[in-house]
Order: structure tokens, then sequence, then C-alpha cells
């Protein structure tokens, strides 16, 4: 399956830096909601904190699938300029040859859901919890910007052909939801410092 690109070189150079964005940053930010979601499991316990904890999860989730595509599809992309590099060198062209792109599915851990629960308890742990939660909010703002300004460069470039629909309707699909992502994240946010400032009275 060949590819139509503006610009070859370019072209590679733009699909080498989304996939390494979308794996240093994307897999960065789930490790840390993976962390996160499992201080916060022993930490914050009751029916508010069973609810934004699965809602953590879905963000997790999501993040996971994301990256997932996003270096598969590079990857195949990367593979497909990379065939046509070394055709151009074959034929007496100047001009670079990439690397093999990485299109592994990151290391991630599944995480299940938060049963309900009547019982009522917010540990001392839950306030570093609340930092960490409060940076992870901070970065997946910065990520999604990012995310979607070099999606529409590489797209910009990159226009048909090595199952570019499948990575547009992808990256589509996270941008739909990339909202109600954030409000999950702020939700929590939100409810953990009650919860933690609350307790923190009580001392």
């Amino acid at each position: 399956m060949n590819i139509s690109i503006s610009n070859l070189d370019e072209g590679y150079n733009q699909i080498s830096d989304f996939n390494s964005y979308v794996t240093s940053e994307g897999v960065s930010l789930f490790q840390a909601l993976e962390a996160n979601i499992a201080s916060l499991r022993n930490n914050w316990i009751g029916s508010d904190a069973t609810v934004q904890i699965n809602n953590l999860i879905k963000v997790h989730d999501a993040l996971v699938a994301l990256v997932t595509d996003a270096k598969r599809v590079t990857a195949f992309a990367g593979e497909r300029i990379i065939a046509m590099q070394n055709v151009r060198r074959a034929n007496g062209s100047a001009g670079s040859v990439g690397s093999e792109l990485d299109g592994s599915e990151p290391s991630h851990e599944t995480i299940t859901a938060v049963p309900d629960t009547v019982q009522f308890d917010v540990k001392p742990g839950a306030s570093s919890d609340l930092a960490d939660l409060t940076t992870i909010c901070q970065k997946f703002n910065v990520f999604t910007s990012q995310f979607t300004e070099k999606k529409n460069v590489l797209f910009s470039n990159w226009t048909e052909g090595a199952n570019i629909e499948t990575a547009k309707s992808s990256f589509q699909q996270f941008e739909n939801n990339a909202a109600t992502y954030n409000s999950y994240l702020t939700q929590a946010k939100e409810n953990l410092g009650v919860a933690v400032s609350n307790i923190q009275k009580l001392g």
C-alpha cells in the first residue's frame, strides 16, 4: 500500500516526530495516571471516590488506545516512506532514508473498575495524590493541544494511502472526546480537593 505525500523527507520527519511525541509524552501521561489511580484506590474510598476513580480509568484506557493506534499507523506510514526513499536512492537521486519507527504496543496496565462501596475513608496520602492529579490535569491539556497541532501538520503533507483513514478516524475520536476526558480529570481533582480539605479540618 503506497502513500501520497507532498514532501517525502519532510513527511518522514513529521511522522517520526509524531511517533516520538506520542510514545514519550502519551506513555508518560498514562503511566502517571496508572500510578495515581493505584494510589487513590487505597487513599480515597467512598461512593463519590468510586465514580471519580472509574472516570480516571476511562481516561487512562483512552490514552492507551490512542498511543497504541498512533504508534502502529505512524510506523506503517514510515515504512511506506522508507520504501519510496530506497527506490529514489536506487534510481540515483539524492536524499535521506529514514530509520524504522517503533510500532509496538506500549507497555501498560489493565485496570479493573473500582466496585461500589458503603465505606468512606480519606487517608493522609490523598493529599499527595491530589498534587499528582493536578499535575496530570495540566499535562493532559498540554498533550491534547500538542497532539492536535502535530496531527494537523502531519495531515497537511500526508494526504492519502498507508491507512490514513484509520489514522484520521482514531485521532478524531480522541479529539472528539478530549473535552469529556478533561472534565473527568477536573472533576476528580476538585472532588478529591474537597475530600482532602474536609479531612484536614477534622485533623
